[in-house]
């Protein structure tokens, strides 16, 4: 195997790459993390797409001084699990169904009035916390 050096950076044939004038080596572990548009390159798919689904929380990333970084090992554990089925529901009609089969179920009578105060409670708390994480 051999390398070719490019001013003050030499690179292996095999693609490592170590810095030679006092800049830290690039290892395994920071060549598996990836930005937004390395991850949505790898993943093949947008990059609008991919920040939806890491803002969702839908996929593991973090963000990083304001932006999302992507471990690629994560990636691929994420990959190999199917998702399991939702246990929340996702939209406002969802919610609404769910809370009319459980008022159908229970013997709560709970108004019109107070089921919209709820979902309407449920939505600011969950708008404060993704303002807050």
């Amino acid at each position: 195997m051999g390398t070719r050096a490019t001013k003050g950076t030499k690179r292996s044939t095999a693609g490592a790459r170590t810095e030679t004038n006092g800049v830290a080596p690039v290892t395994a572990v920071t060549a598996e993390v990836m930005t937004l548009a390395e991850a949505a390159a790898w993943l093949r798919v947008s990059e609008a797409g991919l920040r939806a689904d890491a803002d969702s929380g839908r996929l593991p990333a973090r963000l990083v001084a304001g932006e999302w970084r992507f471990n690629k090992a994560a990636l691929l554990e994420w990959l190999s699990h199917p998702e399991p089925p939702a246990s929340r529901p996702k939209t406002g009609a969802e919610l609404v169904e769910h809370i009319r089969r459980v008022r159908a179920a229970s013997s709560d009578p709970e108004t019109e009035e107070e089921a919209e105060e709820f979902i309407r409670q449920m939505y600011a708390r969950r708008k404060a916390d993704s303002a807050a994480g």
